[in-house]
Formats: structure tokens, sequence, C-alpha cells
């Protein structure tokens, strides 16, 4: 039987990252399972968008420790992850005047870098926008997107002489457990024999979960994006957040936008293994309605294409990170809900810690799997969503 010190189920940008420190700390032998291509569903299909605009204490602080990652990519993420600091800019509308008001001291508190725009000031950092309905902007300077598949595939590369084993189209199909403690993960090339097993399997989490019996509560969303051409001389722009009309937008390249919608929305139910990746007509109409709504010159653009893909939720659209009481040597590194990109990197940094048996710079215990046994999910300024 191969034997491994450590297999991580699941090559989205949180098993890489799991499987990236846990290496980097010098761990040993670190099997990384993919069943398909790295990043090759959730992650690969992300914006990507890089912020720091949250309202929970433990998110703040991840995405804080995010941005100084991406900006220093190479050093600790192992390559040039396409991170374009271009800023990004939230409008705010009367409606959420107060949370905004709220979330901004809150980043300042954190030693964030943050500036509260006048209309006429988001008038002139972004001239194609029409500002109705906004009262004020909220600009993080610093903040912007990177390239979430170069991403997952430089913390995978750069680990390997550090002894992580990337195994791309192999699939785990069970894990084996003797009393209360892991001892093997079944796959599709035979068993692997470990004692800690990190079940990051994104959309498939739950079904890994049952392989121990465990069961968590997921629902699963089908989240779509599209391109629109951007004309000649149309102007820079950062990635912009419009709650009010509930969508985003940041640019993709030099001549390109990429669209979708924001929170607080509707969940539209999917199973992940029903996933149709085709850019349905309906939903393109609506994200197109609220963009040429805001940005009425983009009303005669290019439609280029766009996909569908999966958010993975969980009960307070937090992640679910750490160990199972009772169950040695496994842990859990799911349910992104929309942050799981920015996010990965970080709690992976963290939880590689957590199980070398070192306090983590970054206390992941909010996130740990019993919370909602213990009737203490987490809570956002902004409410139910997917904002943090």
């Amino acid at each position: 039987m191969k034997t491994a010190d450590a297999v991580v189920i699941g090559g989205g940008i949180m098993g890489a990252s799991a499987a990236h420190f846990l290496a980097k700390r010098g761990f040993g032998r670190v099997v990384l399972l993919e069943r398909g291509r790295l990043a090759g569903v959730s992650t690969g299909h992300s914006a990507a968008i890089v912020r720091t605009y949250y309202s929970n204490p433990i998110t703040l602080e991840l995405a804080k420790r995010a941005l100084h990652m991406f900006q220093n990519d190479r050093e600790l993420l192992g390559g040039d992850c396409g991170f374009r600091p271009i800023g990004f800019l939230l409008l705010i509308g009367e409606r959420l005047r107060a949370a905004g008001e709220q979330i901004l001291e809150s980043e300042r508190r954190h030693g964030l870098h943050v500036e509260r725009l006048t209309v006429e000031e988001v008038a002139d950092l972004a001239p194609p926008l029409s500002l109705d309905g906004v009262s004020y902007g909220i600009l993080e300077p610093r903040s912007g997107y990177a390239d979430p598949t170069r991403t997952t595939e430089n913390l995978v590369a750069a680990a390997r002489p550090w002894g992580l084993e990337p195994r791309a189209g192999v699939a785990a199909t069970g894990v084996r457990q003797l009393g209360d403690r892991v001892v093997a993960v079944e796959t599709e090339g035979g068993p692997i024999e470990t004692n800690v097993v990190v079940n990051a399997a994104g959309p498939w989490a739950g079904r890994v979960g049952s392989w121990l019996g465990l069961k968590y509560s997921l629902r699963w969303s089908r989240e779509s994006d599209l391109f629109v051409h951007m004309p000649v001389g149309f102007g820079a722009l950062p990635v912009v957040s419009d709650p009010g009309l509930r969508f985003y937008l940041r640019p993709d390249g030099e001549d390109r936008i990429i669209v979708g919608l924001g929170a607080p929305k509707e969940i539209e139910p999917v199973e992940p293994d029903g996933c149709d990746p085709a850019l349905d007509p309906g939903i393109r109409e609506r994200i197109e309605r609220v963009l040429f709504e805001r940005i009425p010159a983009l009303a005669n653009a290019r439609h280029l294409g766009g996909y569908a893909s999966i958010y993975t939720i969980t009960d307070d659209w937090h992640p679910i990170v750490g160990p199972e009481p009772g169950l040695e040597g496994y842990y859990a590194f799911f349910g992104g809900s929309g942050h799981g990109f920015k996010l990965g990197p970080p709690i992976g940094e963290a939880l590689a810690d957590v199980i070398c048996g070192e306090t983590p710079a970054i206390d992941l215990s909010p996130f740990r799997p019993g919370r909602f046994i213990d009737g203490k999910p987490l809570t956002s300024a902004w409410g139910e969503g997917n904002r943090g």
C-alpha cells in the first residue's frame, strides 16, 4: 500500500492552499487528489476579486492577510498570480448607508487603507458610471483581482520540491478509519495509507464527510458570469460592487469586462453533479439589465459569452474549517460561499499550523464544524448573504 503523511482531497484553491502550506511547513509527503483538473470547477470560474470589505472580524483579518499574500505572490503564493491592484469600489445607497459606515470603520480599525468618496469623487474615479441612487463610495485602492487558475497551479507547482505530490485525474472514493482515527484514503488508483485527511472537496465535501459518518448542512447555487466587450476609449475601471443593483464587475484583460449578480440574491439550486456550465439566457438578461442601468454606455457593447458554476453554501455563509471532535486526523476545509478564492490561501496557511500542532496567527476556531450545534454561527452587518 502507498503511504503519505497527509492526503488532501480536492484540487481547488482550498485544497491547493492546504497542501501547499503543509508541504512548506515540512510536514512530509502530501498527496493532493483531484478527480478532474486543478481549479476545474468553482475556483477556475471565480471572479477572483481580492478585497477586504468585510464586517466579521475573522473574515476581515483573513482578507487582510490574503491581500498581503497577493501583493507578495511570488514569495508567498509560489509565483505570479496575475494580481492586478486596480482598486475595489463599493457603491453605497441610502438603504445600506449604516452598514457601509460600520464596515468602513471596522476596516480602519484593522489598519486597512480605505477611503470614503463623495459622489463627485466617484464620478471622477469612474466616469462611465451612472450614479443615480448612490449616496457615497468606498474605495480600497490596493485591492483588485487575480487569476484563479494560475494561483492554484502556482501553489501546487511551488510546493512539489517540498513534498507535495499532485494527482490530477485521480478521484478519492472513500476514507478508512480504525476506531476514532483515519488510517487511509481509497482512490481510483488504490489506497493511500495516511493519518491526516483534509476534506477540501468543495461541492462534494458532504459526500466525502459521509464516508466517515459526518453530515454537513450544505446548499449549492448555480452562479453565472458573462463577458462584455469593452469599447475602444472606454477608459479604466476599478472592480465595482453595487449592492443596490446587486451586481459586480471587473475588467478582464484589456478589452472585456466580467459581470455577475451580487448579494443579496436568491439561490439558484443545483446539484453538484448536474450543473450546466452554459450561461442561461434569462440570467444573461438579468445581469445585462442592471449592468446597462449603471453603465448605459455598454448597452450596445458586444456580448462575448459566459458560463455558470457552483457556490457551495454553508448555513451562515462562512467556511467550515478544522477538526471534527472524536475523529483524529480528519480536517474540514470547504464551503467558501463565494469567498473561497481570496480566503483560501490564508486559511490554508493557518490550517497547516493547526495540523502541525502549532497556534496559527489567525484563530480559525470561529469556523469550527461544531459551531452550528453550539449555537454560534457567524453573523454579518449585511445580514444573510455572501458578504461576510
